[in-house]
């Protein structure tokens, strides 16, 4: 990735947001990172005192709004990581804010890096994936994180990263390569 003057992250308030925000504030320290978010997940709120002492501006904004995102300005890079997280929030109730967020709202950041010709990163969630499949991966405790157990070869994971199949039997392609 090219040195960014911008760095803006929607869901700059999440978990993965707020976090990504500090670090690059951190080992960048002359760049900008605006964290973007409407607050809306419970808890999201508490992240804001430390983006703060981080050096991380914060915007308060939603993607489902073309307008709230045009009020930040140009940046360089756009990290996308607002989407709603839980794949049930769409059942039972309104599935609106799910479908509104998750799909209209990504639409809106790629037409703000459109604009501004940013480059674009797309953070999607592990909830994508079942539980039960997460849990089942051999995975091995490696300085503070976990990677793929040595020599254990599977369809659908290697040590570079969770896959998914997207042509039937004839290739399997890394979740990042499109």
């Amino acid at each position: 990735m090219v040195m960014a003057e911008r760095i803006l992250i929607t869901g700059g308030a999440g978990f993965i947001g707020s976090n990504l925000a500090l670090r690059f504030k951190r080992d960048r320290s002359s760049t900008t990172v605006i964290a973007f978010d409407n607050l809306k997940r419970r808890g999201s709120e508490l992240a804001l005192s430390r983006l703060r002492k981080g050096g991380v501006e914060f915007m308060h904004g939603d993607v489902r709004s073309m307008d709230d995102l045009t009020n930040v300005g140009p940046a360089n890079v756009l990290i996308e990581a607002s989407a709603e997280p839980s794949v049930f929030a769409g059942y039972g109730g309104d599935p609106n804010y799910l479908i509104h967020t998750n799909l209209f709202g990504a639409a809106n950041c790629l037409e703000y890096a459109r604009r501004h010709k940013s480059d674009f990163i797309f953070l999607s969630t592990s909830r994508v994936y079942s539980i039960d499949a997460l849990r089942a991966l051999p995975l091995d405790p490696n300085e503070g994180r976990f990677i793929i157990r040595t020599g254990v070869h599977q369809q659908g994971f290697s040590a570079v990263g969770i896959f998914r199949n997207l042509f039937a039997d004839r290739t399997t392609l890394p979740l990042w390569d499109y």
